[in-house]
C-alpha cells in the first residue's frame, strides 16, 4: 500500500496557510485561473473529468484546440485529443515525456481543413506566438486514482496549459524536517520513480515540463529525471522583472515568490518549454530531461536582445561570466534555439569555438530537434571552408585539434556578412586569442560572445562588456556550489614572524627576498625546495593527518597538486608511508572511530602526462587507461563497486592534469603545493566546491605555498570588482570558529529565554518543547550548531564545544523519543561527530536503536509513570497515541478517524487542564487497546466492518450482543454490502440522483425484510440508518471498489 501523508494536522495547516495559499494568490495575480478544491469532497466533474484516473482536463483541452485552431471540427478535435492521450510509444515515463514534448513543439496535422480545402494543415496544441490564446489553470489538491487500487494521490498544485498538466508542485511546511527532500521524495512517489509500482500515477508526468518542491523560503525546481535535491535549483531572478518589482513585505522576496514570478509568468513558461527544454545524456549514458536555470534563461534573453538591437558588431558582442558548474555548454544550446525563433536571426551562421567533445555531441542532438546539423571543423582548412559559405550552419571549431603553427598563420577575409555569431567556450585561454585575432580578419563583421567560468583579464576585453554574470558567490547562495574554506599552512614572508618561520612551511608565492629566504633553507630555487624529499615528506605527513581527521571520517576524498611531475611521484611515496604510520597508530588508539577496514583498502595514485624521454619512475604514472580506472574509482563513494572497479581510490596526486574540467563531487579537499594564479587558481580550487552529501558543508583548500597570504596579488589581473567577488566566495578558518561560537550562543540564548538553565532537567525541556514552534526553533538552532562544529572539529579550537554538544544531543534524542518526532533523530549528525555522540549517549544509558515503547505494551504505563510532571506524562501519552493511529491503524480508516476525533475533543474540552487531559488520554488509550482486539466475524476489516459498526451503534445503542444478534448483524452487513458494491460499479453513480434513490430503496427493502425486521429500532430508525450507510459508501467508495 502506498505511503499515506502522515503530516501532523498543525503542520498541514502551516503548509496550507504559509505555502499553498500565498502561491495560489501569486498565480492568480499572474492571470492563472484558480480551482481550489481543498477540503472539498471531490468529484471528477469538479475538474471537467469523467473519472479520477484521467490526468488531463479533457474538456479544457477540447475547447482550447478550437480557440487556437478555429477551423477544426468536433470529430477532428477528438482525433487530435487521442494523439495526446492514447498513442504513447512505450511504457517508459521518459520516452513518453520525450514524445509529448516533441508533439508540443512540432505540433500535428489532420487530413484536411474542411473550410478551405487545405490538405494536411498543421494543428497547434499550444500557441507559442500569442500567449493570450492559451488557457492557464492551477488546480489545488488535484485528485488522481492510482490504477488498480482504491488509493489516490493528491498533488498540492498542478498547473495546466490548455488542459495538459505541465507542472506539478509539492508544498511542505518549513517545520517539516528536510522539507525540500521530503517534497522531492513525494514527487518521486507520485511519478512512481522509487522502484515501487502502484504508489503514484505515471501518466500525470508524461506531460510534465518541470516539478517544484517548496516550503516558501526555500523553493526549487527539477524535472522528471532529477531525483535528488542536488539537481534541483532555485530560480533567484524573476527576469525580465527585477526582484524589487515583486510585491513582498519588509524582507526581500522569498524563494517561492521569485520562482513563481520567473517560471510561471505566462510568457516565461511558454519560452521555457519552447527554447529551454531538452533531453540529453549524462555521464552514465542515461537519458535526462533538462530545463534551463535562471542564469541561463537571463543570459540567453539578454544576448538575443543585443543581437536584435545592436547596430554594430561591438554592440552585439559581449562576455557571459558564469562560474564553473553553471552549465555553460547548455547555455550555448539554449542560445541557438532562442535565436532561431526570430526571423531576422534564423539565417545566421553560428560558430562554436570549443575543446569539449561533449559539447559537440550535445549540440548535435539539440540541433536535430531544430532542423539543423552541426558541421565539425577538425582543422584550420575545414574551418576556412565552412566560414566561406553563406549558409545558416552550426559550425563547431574543435580548437584542441588545431596545430599552433596553423593558428599563427594570418587568415584572409573569408566572409563579410554581419549575420555570423562566434561563441567561444572558456574565452580566456591563450589559444583562443590566437584564433580570435584570425577570425577578426576572416569574418570582420561577426558578433562575438565569449563564455567563461572565471572573470576576463583586464587586458583581454576583446569581447566587450559583460552581458551577464553568475558569480561564485551567487552560485553558493543558490546551493549549486559550496563555499571554500581556504586554510594557509605557510608563514607570510612579507610579515616578520620568526616563530611562524619555525613551525610553518615556506611562503614561496611571494618574491619578497625569495633568494635569501631559500638560501637560509638550503635550496637554490623555488622548484628545488618544492621537489625536495624532506619538504615533501613533512608536507605529506601534515596532509594525511589533516585528511584523516577532517575529511575521511565523513567519506570524502582529496587531491594533491604538486609543483612538478617529479614532485607528484615523490608525494605518492611519502603519502603512502604516512598512511601506513597513521593506521598503525589508530590500531592502538582511535578516538574518532575512523573506519579502519576501509582505510586499510585505501589507495592513492599519480595522474601526470608523459613524454618520450621520461625516466621509468615518471613513465609508470602516465598510462592513460590506468588513469581512467583510477579516476573512475576516485569518483565513487567509499565501499561501493562498479563492475570490477572498487571505490578505494581516496587521493589523487597531480601536477597539471585534472585541474580544469574535472568534476568529482566526492572531492572535498585540495592540498595545493604549486604556485598558481588567476584563471588557473580559480579553476583549480573549484574542484572542491561541488555539492555532494549532507555532511559536505564546504570544500577545503589547504595551501602549502602561500597563495592565501597574497590572494589579491594572485588575482591582480582582474578588475577590483571581480577581485572582490572572488574573495567574497572564500572563507577562512577564523571565520568558521567565530560562526561556531555564535551558533552555540544562539542556542543558549534561546534556552535562557525560556528559563531552561539546567540542561539535565529533561522534563522541563519536554514541557517547553510541547510548543511546536519552540521545538522547531530549537531544532533549527541545534542543526546550525552541528554544521558549524562539523567544519571545525577536530581542530583544538573545537574541543571547548564538545561537552555542550553532547548534552544538547542527549536532549535532542530524548525529546525525539518523547514526542515520536523523527525530526529530532540522529540522522542529521555527520559521521565524524557520531564518534563523540554515540559513545556519550551509550554512557547515559540511551539506546538509539530501541524504538519508543508502544501504547499496547504492558510496560507503557510504568514508563510514563517515571515522568514527574503531569503535563510531561500527558504529552508522552498523546504523542504515543498519535503515532499508533498513524502507523498501526492505517488499515482501518474508519476506526482511525473516530479515535483521531476523540483525541481532538479531549484537548478542545479540557484545554490546559493537564490533570484531566492525562486522565482522559489514559481512558482513550485503553479504548484503543480494546478496539485492537475487536473481532471481525469473517467480515473484511476495511470494506465491511464500517457497515457492521454502523448497524451495531444505531440499532443496539451500546447494548451487549448475544451470538444470535451478532449472526443477524453479520448477515445484514453482507447483504447490504453486496448491493452497495454492485451499484457503486456503475459509471457516474454519485452524480445520478435516480441511481442513488434506487440504492436507498434496495437497502430499505433489506432492512424491512422478514429476516431483519425483528432487530431492535430497525423500523423507527431505518431512514437514519440508510443515510449513514450512504455516507459510509460515499466516503469509502474507492476502498469498496478497489481495495485488495
Amino acid at each position: 500500500m502506498p505511503n499515506r501523508d502522515r503530516t501532523p494536522k498543525h503542520i498541514k495547516l502551516d503548509e496550507r496557510n504559509h505555502v499553498e495559499l500565498p502561491m495560489l494568490e501569486q498565480l492568480d495575480g499572474l492571470g492563472w485561473d484558480i480551482n481550489d478544491l481543498t477540503d472539498k469532497n471531490q468529484l471528477p466533474s469538479d475538474t471537467g473529468r469523467e473519472n479520477f484516473t484521467e490526468v488531463i482536463l479533457t474538456k479544457e483541452l477540447r475547447s482550447q484546440l478550437k480557440v487556437i485552431n478555429p477551423w477544426l471540427e468536433d470529430a477532428q478535435v477528438e482525433d487530435v485529443v487521442k494523439q495526446l492521450t492514447a498513442n504513447f510509444p512505450s511504457n517508459s515515463l521518459i520516452e513518453n515525456n520525450k514524445h509529448l514534448l516533441h508533439l508540443l513543439l512540432e505540433n500535428t496535422s489532420v487530413s484536411e481543413n474542411r473550410r478551405t480545402g487545405e490538405q494536411n494543415p498543421t494543428v497547434f496544441f499550444v500557441d507559442f506566438k500569442n500567449k493570450d490564446k492559451n488557457k492557464f489553470t492551477a488546480v489545488c489538491q488535484f485528485k488522481i486514482r492510482i490504477l488498480g487500487t482504491e488509493h489516490h494521490i493528491i498533488p498540492d498544485i498542478v498547473l495546466f496549459l490548455n488542459g495538459l498538466p505541465v507542472v506539478v508542485i509539492e508544498c511542505k511546511s518549513p517545520k517539516v524536517n528536510d522539507a525540500i527532500p521530503e517534497a522531492i521524495d513525494q514527487l518521486m512517489r507520485y511519478s512512481e520513480q522509487r522502484g515501487a509500482k502502484g504508489e503514484g500515477s505515471q501518466p500525470l508526468f508524461f506531460y510534465n515540463q518541470f516539478i517544484v518542491a517548496t516550503c516558501r523560503n526555500e523553493c526549487k525546481f527539477g524535472t522528471i529525471t532529477t531525483h535528488t535535491e542536488k539537481y534541483f535549483y532555485r530560480w533567484s531572478d524573476p527576469y525580465p522583472l527585477t526582484v524589487d518589482e515583486l510585491s513582498h513585505g519588509a524582507s526581500a522576496p522569498n524563494d517561492q515568490q521569485r520562482l513563481v514570478a520567473g517560471m510561471m509568468d505566462h510568457q516565461n513558461l511558454l519560452d521555457l518549454i519552447r527554447s529551454f527544454s531538452l533531453f540529453s545524456t549524462n555521464d552514465k549514458g542515461e537519458t535526462i530531461r533538462v530545463v534551463g536555470r535562471y542564469q541561463q534563461f537571463r543570459a540567453v534573453k539578454r544576448s538575443v536582445k543585443r543581437l536584435l538591437e545592436g547596430k554594430t558588431p561591438r554592440e552585439r558582442s559581449g562576455i557571459i561570466w558564469h562560474t564553473q558548474g553553471s552549465g555553460k555548454s547548455l547555455t550555448m544550446m539554449f542560445m541557438v534555439r532562442e535565436m532561431y525563433r526570430f526571423a531576422q536571426l534564423s539565417n545566421w551562421k553560428v560558430i562554436f569555438v570549443t575543446d569539449r567533445t561533449q559539447l559537440e555531441s550535445q549540440l548535435s542532438e539539440t540541433s536535430q530537434s531544430i532542423g539543423y546539423t552541426v558541421k565539425v571543423a577538425n582543422s584550420i582548412n575545414s574551418l576556412k571552408e565552412l566560414l566561406r559559405t553563406d549558409t545558416a550552419d552550426l559550425v563547431m571549431a574543435m580548437i584542441h585539434k588545431f596545430r599552433e603553427t596553423e593558428l599563427t598563420e594570418t587568415f584572409p577575409e573569408l566572409n563579410a556578412s554581419p549575420n555570423i555569431l562566434v561563441m567561444t567556450d572558456e574565452a580566456h585561454r591563450s589559444q583562443y586569442s590566437l584564433l580570435g585575432a584570425n577570425l577578426n580578419k576572416a569574418i570582420p563583421n561577426a558578433s562575438l560572445i565569449g563564455y567563461t567560468g572565471t572573470p576576463i583579464d583586464k587586458t583581454e576585453r576583446v569581447f566587450g562588456v559583460y552581458i551577464d554574470k553568475y558569480t561564485m558567490r551567487q552560485s553558493i547562495e543558490d546551493g549549486v556550489t559550496l563555499e571554500i574554506v581556504y586554510e594557509g599552512r605557510t608563514h607570510n614572508a612579507e610579515v616578520p614572524d620568526q616563530l611562524g618561520m619555525d613551525i610553518k612551511f615556506a611562503d614561496v608565492f611571494s618574491d619578497y627576498n625569495i633568494n635569501e629566504r631559500l638560501e637560509i633553507l638550503g635550496y637554490g630555487s623555488r622548484l628545488a625546495y618544492l621537489e625536495s624529499e624532506n619538504t615533501i615528506e613533512a608536507k605529506a605527513k601534515d596532509m594525511v593527518e589533516h585528511y584523516l581527521t577532517h575529511v575521511f571520517p565523513n567519506g570524502y576524498k582529496a587531491q594533491i597538486v604538486a609543483s612538478s611531475r617529479e614532485a607528484a611521484v615523490r608525494y605518492k611515496k611519502h603519502v603512502d608511508a604516512a598512511l601506513i604510520a597513521e593506521i598503525n597508530k589508530l590500531e592502538n588508539a582511535n578516538p574518532l572511530n575512523i573506519n579502519l577496514s576501509l582505510l586499510k583498502l585505501f589507495k592513492t595514485d599519480v595522474i601526470i602526462s608523459g613524454s618520450h624521454n621520461d625516466l621509468p619512475n615518471l613513465n609508470e604514472y602516465s598510462n592513460s587507461s590506468k588513469h581512467e580506472t583510477s579516476i573512475k574509482s576516485f569518483k565513487m563513494s567509499f565501499g561501493s563497486n562498479e563492475g570490477d572497479v572498487s571505490a578505494d581510490m581516496g587521493i589523487l596526486i597531480v601536477n597539471n592534469m585534472l585541474l580544469t574540467g574535472f568534476d568529482a563531487p566526492i572531492e572535498q579537499v585540495m592540498y595545493l603545493d604549486k604556485v598558481v594564479d588567476t584563471h588557473n587558481l580559480l579553476q583549480a580550487i573549484a574542484r572542491v566546491n561541488r555539492v555532494s552529501g549532507e555532511s559536505k558543508e564546504k570544500g577545503f583548500v589547504v595551501d602549502y605555498v602561500g597563495i592565501g597570504h597574497h590572494l589579491k596579488k594572485a588575482i591582480d589581473n582582474y578588475d577590483e570588482r571581480e577581485q572582490k567577488e572572488v574573495i567574497d566566495s572564500l572563507s577562512f578558518p577564523e571565520e568558521e570558529i567565530r560562526a561556531l561560537k555564535a551558533s552555540l550562543a544562539e542556542i543558549m540564548e534561546l534556552l535562557k529565554k525560556h528559563n531552561l538553565t539546567d540542561l539535565t532537567d529533561h522534563d522541563a525541556f519536554f514541557d517547553i518543547f510541547y510548543d511546536e514552534d519552540l521545538r522547531f526553533e530549537y531544532m533549527v538552532a541545534f542543526r546550525k550548531f552541528t554544521k558549524c562544529l562539523n567544519l571545525v572539529y577536530p581542530a583544538k579550537e573545537a574541543l571547548d564545544f564538545i561537552t555542550q554538544f553532547q548534552t544538547l544531543t542527549e536532549i535532542n534524542v530524548l525529546a525525539g523519543k518523547h514526542f515520536r518526532d523523527n525530526r529530532l533523530s540522529m540522522k542529521d549528525i555527520p559521521q565524524k561527530l557520531r564518534s563523540i555522540t554515540d559513545e556519550y549517549l551509550e554512557s547515559q544509558g540511551i539506546e538509539l536503536k530501541v524504538e519508543p515503547i508502544s501504547i499496547l505494551d504492558e510496560d507503557f504505563e510504568k514508563q510514563v509513570g517515571k515522568r514527574v510532571r503531569t503535563k510531561t506524562k500527558a504529552a508522552e501519552v498523546e504523542h504515543a497515541i498519535r503515532h499508533h493511529l498513524d502507523v498501526d491503524l492505517d488499515d482501518d480508516p474508519e476506526l482511525q478517524a473516530s479515535f483521531a476525533e476523540a483525541l481532538a475533543m479531549i484537548f478542545e474540552e479540557y484545554h490546559d487542564n493537564w490533570d484531566m487531559i492525562y486522565e482522559e488520554l489514559e481512558k482513550l488509550r485503553k479504548r484503543i487497546i480494546s478496539a485492537g482486539k475487536e473481532p471481525t466475524y469473517g467480515l473484511d476489516r476495511k470494506k465491511q466492518m464500517p457497515f457492521f459498526r454502523c448497524f451495531k451503534r444505531e440499532l443496539f445503542e451500546g447494548m451487549e450482543l448475544d451470538e444470535k444478534q451478532i449472526s443477524s448483524l453479520v448477515d445484514l452487513t453482507q447483504q447490504v454490502f453486496l448491493i452497495v458494491d454492485r451499484e457503486l460499479k456503475l459509471t457516474g453513480f454519485w452524480e445520478s440522483i435516480p441511481a442513488r434513490n434506487k440504492l436507498k430503496a434496495e437497502i430499505q427493502k433489506i432492512l424491512l425484510s422478514e429476516d431483519f425486521s425483528v432487530l431492535p429500532n430497525i423500523v423507527e430508525k431505518r431512514h437514519l440508518v440508510i443515510s449513514r450507510i450512504m455516507e459510509i459508501a460515499e466516503k469509502n467508495n474507492d476502498i469498496i471498489l478497489y481495495a485488495e
